[in-house]
């Protein structure tokens, strides 16, 4: 196919120039002539750009930060180097968007919008370039959504200035953009009331259990509060109780969606503020990724890690309706259903483990009697809260 355009062309380019020659051979005089070779030098041109070495074309992308929280954006420096300087020349340049850039993301009081704007994905950049082989295009992507954004494609385009050829390439490219996650303000008015409550409910869960071991005596300094009064008063002399400290319980947290984006993305906003609470108490916990692969983190990764993490979890794949809580950890479900959409099983389960759930988008209480806290963009954002 390429080969009969090809080939069509040149015969559109032969034709031509036989006609002026033709014309300069029968009328005669100078002006003619120069008319013919006028033509001559145009007809070269377009034959030299409908055999340009495309592909050859080179483009390098640079992003100025490959790292901020949702809602913020970058600037994408693209410089285009052509093999030979050819002048006039349109030269068109286009990135090719991921999907996860599709939504855009203002700030963290777009929560309360139920539905997000699409970016636009036209990118094209067209320059009309001269003898400079390399040309620089420019790019500002605001308001970038939670995700890992991979620039994987440069579209480059040629024309001539008679629009008669025009060729196309795609250069790969591999750029990686981390939009992290947006953290829940503690300066929001009633915010830091709703948090303590949730470590309220949490505390029980935390905190370490006892259980006596056997005795021993009293050494100087003990409490009087563990002195085994029963013992001493038996041998006359005084016995301090001895314990045996149980483990703490994990704690794991899980997320249960379903595929609203705007919903999805605030439980994943709690989620990551919550893991910060945490952090800032010192207290273990972990967070489950995949519940068929049983994949998890902890608190033991550094911010930076955590972050990534979040950034390119893809909840639209996370299914929490089949998975079975291990025995010995303490669950967090933050789901972003309705309250009469709760899976029964995981309920079930949730309310044997005496776990807690936590729900993003409804005030509603759940027809199983479990712990519930609600922390919907209203309510937060807001400064109220609601426990039931």
């Amino acid at each position: 196919m390429r080969r009969r355009c090809y080939l069509f062309k040149t015969i559109q380019l032969l034709l031509i120039g036989f006609l002026f020659y033709s014309y300069a051979m029968f009328q005669g005089g100078v002006v003619s002539y120069t008319l013919f070779y006028a033509v001559c030098g145009l007809l070269v041109y377009l034959f030299v750009m409908m055999l340009y070495p495309v592909r050859q074309i080179k483009a390098t992308l640079t992003v100025d930060d490959t790292e901020f929280e949702a809602g913020e954006g970058t600037v994408v420096t693209v410089k285009v180097k052509r093999p030979l300087p050819l002048p006039f020349m349109f030269v068109t340049v286009g990135l090719s968007l991921p999907d996860s850039m599709h939504p855009t993301f203002t700030n963290i009081t777009a929560f309360l919008d139920h539905v997000w704007p699409s970016r636009s994905l036209n990118t094209m950049r067209t320059a009309l370039v001269s003898f400079k082989r390399e040309t620089v295009f420019t790019y500002t992507l605001n308001h970038l959504p939670r995700g890992k954004h991979v620039l994987e494609g440069v579209d480059v385009t040629i024309e001539d200035i008679f629009l008669f050829s025009k060729k196309a390439t795609q250069i790969k490219v591999n750029q990686v953009i981390y939009s992290y996650p947006i953290s829940i303000s503690t300066d929001k008015k009633n915010l830091a009331w709703t948090f303590q409550a949730v470590t309220k409910k949490l505390h029980p869960y935390h905190k370490l259990r006892e259980d006596m071991a056997g005795v021993r005596e009293y050494v100087s300094g003990d409490k009087m509060s563990q002195i085994d009064w029963k013992k001493s008063s038996k041998q006359e002399t005084l016995f301090t109780k001895q314990f045996d400290p149980k483990p703490e319980e994990k704690v794991m947290f899980f997320l249960d969606t379903h595929n609203v984006t705007h919903e999805d993305e605030w439980a994943i906003t709690v989620l990551y503020s919550l893991m910060r609470l945490f952090d800032t108490h010192k207290r273990a916990y972990h967070v489950n990724l995949a519940p068929f692969h049983e994949r998890s983190f902890d608190q033991s990764l550094s911010q930076k890690q955590k972050q990534q993490k979040l950034a390119q979890w893809d909840v639209s794949h996370y299914d929490l309706t089949a998975v079975v809580f291990n025995k010995g950890i303490t669950p967090i479900v933050i789901s972003s259903r309705q309250a009469d959409a709760l899976p029964e099983a995981l309920m079930y389960q949730l309310k044997k483990q005496n776990g807690l759930l936590i729900l993003t988008s409804t005030t509603d209480r759940p027809k199983v009697s479990v712990t519930a806290i609600h922390l919907t963009p209203g309510m937060v954002l807001g400064g109220e809260s609601d426990e039931s």
